[in-house]
């Protein structure tokens, strides 16, 4: 799949990218580990665990037109711990500052529903604190607003029609 210049790639092909999707994760949503009882190790660790292709964790990556790193997303699981019943999240979305805008994001996340279905997930939620409109104008769905981390989140869902 590729949009100006960029291409969307398993993290299992790119296995050396972990430690810098993990820094990226890290320095991003640092607090949210933290309230979380995590460290950076645990963000490591997530991404040396996402190196999977055809299950759930696995992370993509989108490559620039000289093979760069510029984003990220993630199928994983238990994103929300307020919301344990809820196996299966998409989530990690990042995109570095000097790329956005450019639509790298929503390829990441077309892509990722792509592979959601692929994979026969039976549904797929994300949660977020800024992106609301963005993930409303690929498809998504409010489900909730809440409070997590002591920040208001929407909760969204993926309407999968079978």
């Amino acid at each position: 799949m590729s949009a100006s210049g960029i291409t969307i790639h398993y993290l299992g092909h790119h296995p050396g990218f972990a430690e810098r999707l993990a820094r990226w994760s890290w320095d991003e949503w640092q607090p949210i580990y933290q309230q979380r009882g995590q460290t950076w190790e645990h963000a490591l660790r997530n991404y040396q665990e996402r190196l999977n292709i055809d299950s759930v964790p696995l992370a993509l990556v989108a490559l620039n037109e000289n093979g760069e790193l510029v984003g990220t997303v993630s199928l994983k699981y238990y994103d929300l711990d307020i919301r344990p019943e809820i196996t299966v999240w998409l989530g990690g979305l990042f995109v570095i500052p000097e790329s956005r805008g450019r639509g790298v994001g929503s390829l990441l996340m077309t892509r990722a529903v792509e592979e959601a279905r692929r994979l026969e997930l039976p549904s797929l939620h994300l949660w977020t604190s800024s992106a609301e409109s963005l993930y409303q104008k690929l498809g998504w769905k409010v489900v909730e607003r809440m409070d997590y981390c002591g920040k208001p989140i929407v909760m969204m869902e993926f309407p999968f029609k079978n």
